[in-house]
């Protein structure tokens, strides 16, 4: 146990003294009072906007509010009150709380399946066969770079050919949520029927697990935990449910940030001789979760939980992710060091960091860019007294995204995953630089122009892949889609009723470049409820115009 005798920085006591307004010595892992108070389970510190485990439980909370809300009131659309981005954050740092009203070969141990009927949830389910699981694991297996899959590959199906409970095997929850994506994502109808099963059994199974692994170390440390959280984030957002998404991202989070992922020391962790891919899964993990965070609270107009911004920012001095051929053999450290950030990045510094980077990396900072974008944006007001400063920024930023995006769209040739990783990026390119320019696209020419070349070059992006051999793309591509189509639409509607005489070839183009988005969102919308919800709107906006 740490000690200290110096005053403490304003900020720095435990949250129970704080809230108690009380002198707090500071003492890790529980200061004085609390142990006097007999409640140092109690005692938890927020440093550098750090998500802990009491903010976690509020977030539950609420979440169980608004589930017996919307359980109540089944006639109302789901409600989220999002953060304002005109409002500036609290000192206290931390973003406002989103209110809520591969082979057959290897055996599969299935975790076992509840014996009691549950009224909830209808009849009891019957174990997997040794037929099934293997099968929804395949289909989870082929999806799972854009799951958010951020263990090693062949290590997971190691661990999960392992008996459970076994040293090393995969968890409940972790086993849960991979079986609910390979339901999701089936084929096969009685396999599509167990999906709310096991997204009942993978919610609580992870809830426990979060919980637990903030409060000791969990059997299978913290990563299986955090992988189970970062599926469930994906599964729920892609669902249209965004409260629960928003809820298991914030979980995730807190695992990361709390166990330090995001100030790995790499140097000193291979000194020390630990597994190069076990170093490699704690920094996939960590950014894996930066960049779910940071592109669907922009994606929501919200505020990322990793804020790096303020003077509460959480410091990240984590390297960027390799690939994973790279840890498996034996690179930990780029060749050109870390001191290259991801704020750096998203400030215009010059990226010295490269060509090791992997497709994690690139999601990343694409993420960075869209969150940059809504922020800048928010910035700005008629009457700003520091409009040079502003229009500088808006200037680099506008800039940055543009050669960004210029060098994703010079690949073109490389593995599926990696293209349909590419599509992704692009398409978070487009909408930065799409939410960057609207505060101005309503009354500025140049901007509104701007908008609608990038939402043309996103349906462009579409040549990469073939959208018709997938059933699932990360769903966020749903909500970035969702903006890039009305961006179209829109300037559709003021062409027609301009009152000077319109180019057919543009009109021509845009028609085009709307139903090749309307078609991909069609060819993924099966396996993606948030994309055909998205869908029916922009058909809807699309049919008032005719």
């Amino acid at each position: 146990m740490s000690t200290s005798t110096r005053p403490l920085n304003r900020g720095a006591a435990c949250l129970p003294c704080r809230k108690l307004k009380a002198r707090c010595d500071g003492n890790r892992p529980a200061c004085g009072r609390c142990v006097a108070n007999n409640r140092p389970d109690d005692c938890e510190y927020a440093v550098g906007g750090e998500v802990t485990r009491s903010r976690l439980l509020e977030e539950n909370i609420a979440l169980l509010e608004a589930r017996i809300h919307e359980l109540e009131n089944p006639g109302e659309a789901p409600s989220m009150r999002l953060h304002n981005p005109h409002r500036q954050e609290s000192a206290s740092g931390s973003a406002s709380r989103t209110q809520v009203a591969g082979a057959s070969h290897f055996q599969l141990h299935p975790p076992g399946m509840p014996q009691q009927t549950d009224p909830l949830r209808g009849p009891t389910e019957q174990p997997l066969t040794h037929a099934e699981a293997p099968a929804l694991f395949q289909t989870f297996m082929a999806h799972a770079p854009q799951l958010g899959l951020f263990l090693n590959p062949n290590r997971f199906v190691r661990a999960v050919s392992l008996p459970r409970g076994a040293p090393g095997a995969v968890d409940e929850a972790l086993m849960n949520a991979v079986y609910l994506w390979g339901s999701r994502l089936s084929s096969a109808t009685a396999l599509r029927a167990r999906e709310e099963y096991f997204s009942a059994k993978a919610v609580q199974a992870a809830s426990g697990a979060t919980l637990m692994a903030q409060s000791m170390a969990p059997v299978n440390g913290v990563l299986h935990t955090v992988q189970a959280e970062v599926l469930l984030a994906h599964y729920f957002f892609s669902s249209g449910r965004f409260l629960e998404g928003k809820y298991h991202c914030l979980a995730a989070v807190a695992l990361v940030t709390g166990s330090r992922l995001h100030q790995l020391d790499l140097a000193a962790l291979a000194g020390a001789g630990v597994d190069p891919v076990f170093i490699g899964e704690k920094i996939h993990a960590f950014w894996t979760v930066y960049a779910l965070d940071q592109a669907w609270s922009a994606a929501m107009n919200a505020p990322p939980s990793i804020c790096q911004r303020g003077r509460n920012g959480i410091v990240i001095t984590t390297p960027w992710p390799l690939a994973i051929e790279a840890y498996e053999q034996g690179i930990v450290i780029p060749r050109h060091g870390y001191n290259y950030s991801v704020l750096d990045f998203a400030q215009g510094g010059a990226d010295d960091s490269g060509e090791e980077f992997s497709r994690l990396a690139l999601r990343v900072k694409a993420a960075a860019l869209l969150s940059s974008a809504l922020y800048v944006s928010a910035q700005y007001r008629p009457d700003l007294s520091n409009r040079g400063q502003f229009f500088a920024q808006f200037t680099a930023l506008d800039g940055l995204i543009e050669n960004f995006h210029r060098q994703l769209a010079a690949i073109r040739n490389g593995r599926p995953d990696d293209m349909r990783e590419l599509l992704v990026c692009r398409t978070l390119a487009c909408v930065a630089a799409i939410q960057l320019h609207s505060v101005f696209a309503i009354h500025q020419p140049t901007s509104r122009q701007k908008s609608l070349t990038v939402a043309v070059a996103s349906a462009r992006a579409l040549d990469i892949i073939d959208v018709n051999q997938y059933r699932h793309l990360d769903p966020v591509i749903a909500m970035l889609w969702a903006i890039i189509c009305k961006t179209l639409v829109e300037e559709m509607r003021r062409l027609r009723h301009s009152a000077v005489a319109v180019r057919q070839e543009d009109m021509v183009r845009i028609t085009t470049s709307l139903d090749g988005i309307m078609r991909a969102m069609a060819s993924l919308a099966p396996g993606i409820p948030l994309m055909a919800s998205h869908l029916a709107e922009i058909q809807q906006a699309k049919a008032t115009m005719n």
